[in-house]
């Protein structure tokens, strides 16, 4: 199980997607910089990928992906684990930029 500092599956599912969300961006991020290499503003391309992930559906997708995994395994963290990272790499954003 998760360990007892959760005070709730919501508090938990919040924190989750935010990391979840932050890996994304910081992805989106880092080949932004490598397809730009003229243009190494870390903030611009910083303030470009958090917008990107908030505009594109990527965040409410995820956020609904995540809460459906909980629901559906509580706290069976040897099948959410597997789960989580396979959302991630489901809607990496970096996609849009190296397809």
């Amino acid at each position: 199980p998760f360990p007892q500092i959760w005070t709730s599956w919501v508090v938990m599912g919040q924190w989750l997607t935010a990391l979840g969300g932050s890996i994304l961006v910081f992805e989106y991020m880092y080949f932004s910089l490598q397809v730009n290499p003229d243009e190494q503003n870390v903030e611009k391309h910083f303030r470009m990928a958090v917008k990107e992930y908030q505009t594109s559906g990527v965040q409410a997708k995820v956020t609904a992906l995540i809460v459906v995994a909980f629901q559906e395994h509580g706290e069976n963290v040897e099948v959410l684990c597997p789960i989580l990272v396979n959302i991630a790499k489901e809607n990496q954003m970096s996609k849009k930029l190296l397809g």
